[in-house]
């Protein structure tokens, strides 16, 4: 992994805020134990787990209509689950970070067609927040700022 350096880091931290289960923190801890900058390896794993949640949210967005078709839902669920969405959205946007939930959380986000604005935002913040915590909670345990 140190061979494709923060770019390696980025495209794990894609991939497993994508639909694929994958864990992130092991490979921040890693590059934070490597001596990689902190602010870099937050800013690299926040942008990488992000473009992960929204390429989960795309998929939702455009397969609305095969959830639809699948899921069987009635008229007067989907309207239910739509007005939870678009009242709580942020909730389940920023709490996107959450393991197994979060791919739920931002592929609902995509089905019932969530603003991408707001969703970028605070996807972006829960995840930012998440390796905020983890990169301080490593410091403080390691001191390696």
């Amino acid at each position: 992994m140190d061979n494709l350096g923060l770019l390696g880091l980025f495209f794990v931290c894609a991939l497993a805020s994508s639909l694929y289960p994958l864990g992130s923190e092991a490979f921040v801890i890693a590059f934070l134990a490597l001596d990689y900058a902190w602010i870099w390896v937050w800013i690299v794993a926040t942008l990488g787990n992000t473009l992960g949640a929204l390429s989960t949210y795309t998929i939702g967005y455009l397969g609305d209509s095969l959830y639809l078709k699948y899921f069987k839902n009635t008229h007067q669920k989907i309207h239910r689950y739509a007005d939870k969405i678009q009242k709580r959205g942020f909730l389940y946007a920023f709490f996107s970070f959450l393991p197994i939930l979060g791919d739920i959380f931002a592929l609902a986000l995509g089905v019932y067609r969530y603003s991408i604005f707001k969703a970028i935002v605070f996807i972006t913040l829960g995840k930012a927040v998440r390796y905020w915590v983890l990169i301080y909670l490593y410091n403080k345990y390691t001191q390696i700022f």
